[in-house]
């Protein structure tokens, strides 16, 4: 029953994210690289796809139409002229503070009714299950 309920919770949440902000026309995928991008800075494809474990050409795809909704540009990596790099623009930024306003709502009705170490505890049990299928760990 735990897949059930992680698919209804994840599926929730999709809809939430994807109707709270259908007007800037960003949907959950887009989302999702956009946080990713605002919290931990420039990132190449590639590595937003292993951040998010996602198939590379979906990673793709969104950035593609992140960048020509105006939300990220490519720049060439200083380090490494051969790839480049997602960089989210101020449009991604003041669309950002939306984003969290409408993580917070949702993440409020989700933890209702539990203690802060219930969730935190929560937390470190999804992690360490997450960790358990990663690629890593089947060696």
């Amino acid at each position: 029953m735990i897949m059930r309920d992680v698919s209804i919770i994840m599926r929730k949440m999709r809809v939430h994210a994807e109707h709270a902000l259908a007007d800037e026309g960003i949907g959950f995928p887009e989302q999702q690289v956009l946080m990713c991008l605002i919290a931990h800075g420039d990132f190449s494809q590639e590595r937003i796809a292993r951040y998010l474990d996602i198939d590379k050409g979906a990673v793709a795809k969104t950035v593609a139409k992140l960048e020509d909704k105006g939300y990220v540009e490519r720049t060439v990596n200083p380090e490494n002229k051969r790839e480049k790099l997602v960089v989210a623009t101020d449009k991604a930024t003041r669309v950002f503070d939306k984003m969290k306003r409408e993580y917070d709502v949702i993440r409020a009705r989700m933890f209702s009714g539990l203690s802060q170490d219930e969730i935190e505890q929560l937390q470190t049990s999804l992690r360490t299950i997450a960790e358990n299928l990663s690629p890593e760990s089947e060696n």
